[in-house]
């Protein structure tokens, strides 16, 4: 049987009503109170490292959770960190990138509902998690809606739907039926052996491109050492505004494009405006995410 170390950081999953809105509320042992099943799975150790609204999660409190699984990674067979949905594709892919050639699995998940309401599918997805460390999954993932997505290719898509997340230009990792049963998808054998990455301190900035944005702003952004543009379509910069790039590249800030479309792949050789922003410095971001994106500049990938 499993041994799993069961992190619990906050979010909806664990919220409670107070006067001011939701709030976390509930501890890692009070979560499981309502998930008996477990007992049948797996045994359980449980770390309440945090409990907060996953929007006030910042990049060191995902390298603590990264530390803390570096940490005790013989000790267990498995993490489960419940956390916010929020932001849950920003943790999920921070820990893919600095928990390198992992061999175990290492699972986020999260709910639109707290746990123990209505029609909540935190109990659901929590449960999951177990039952795919389990059947044997390894990797950094998330186990969310009967989808295991991983880690690099999460993205919340909808902020009220209970099934909110997409896997973005990569297939599921694998599913879970509602009667609990675990598919997964071949996984490739690791080369490597297991390390922690750190995470650098560096400035980024996300500008998303709308018509008639001043060209000023590219005066504005030299402070920043990364800039990630939100484009249209298969990716380039409006003709007006090469002038600022053309300065913000030269001044040493690294300028990348990624794509306003939820999915497809940029692509600045198909079309002028992309070849000449290509000619400038900027940076192809092909398909991925901008979590994914602002999680291999911070681990020094890109």
């Amino acid at each position: 049987m499993e041994h799993v170390l069961f992190i619990a950081t906050g979010g909806t999953l664990a919220c409670r009503q107070s006067q001011n809105g939701l709030i976390p509320a509930l501890t890692g042992e009070e979560l499981l109170t309502f998930l008996p099943e477990i007992s049948n799975l797996c045994t359980v150790t449980i770390e309440n490292l945090f409990s907060i609204d996953s929007t006030d999660i910042t990049t060191a409190h995902r390298t603590q959770i990264a530390k803390l699984i570096f940490k005790e990674y013989a000790s267990y067979d498995g993490f489960i960190i419940s956390h916010g949905t929020d932001t849950l594709s920003h943790t999920a892919a921070l820990l893919y990138h600095m928990l390198r050639n992992v061999d175990k699995p290492v699972l986020l998940t999260g709910a639109q509902k707290p746990i123990g309401v209505p029609d909540s599918d935190a109990e659901r997805n929590l449960l999951d998690t177990f039952r795919v460390i389990s059947a044997g999954y390894c990797g950094v993932a998330a186990v969310v809606h009967g989808q295991i997505i991983r880690g690099n290719h999460l993205v919340k898509v909808d902020c009220e739907d209970m099934n909110p997340f997409r896997s973005i230009n990569a297939p599921l990792d694998g599913t879970i039926d509602a009667d609990g049963s675990v598919h997964l998808c071949p996984q490739k054998p690791l080369t490597k052996s297991f390390q922690l990455i750190p995470a650098k301190d560096t400035s980024i900035f996300v500008l998303k491109l709308i018509p008639g944005l001043d060209p000023a702003v590219f005066t504005m952004l030299s402070s920043y050492a990364h800039v990630i543009i939100e484009g249209y379509g298969s990716g380039g910069i409006p003709v007006y505004l090469e002038g600022g790039l053309k300065s913000l590249i030269e001044h040493g800030t690294r300028v990348y494009i990624t794509t306003e479309c939820l999915s497809g792949t940029v692509d600045l050789t198909k079309y002028a405006v992309g070849c000449r922003a290509a000619t400038l410095g900027a940076i192809s971001l092909g398909s991925r995410t901008i979590a994914d994106t602002v999680a291999a500049i911070l681990c020094g990938e890109l």
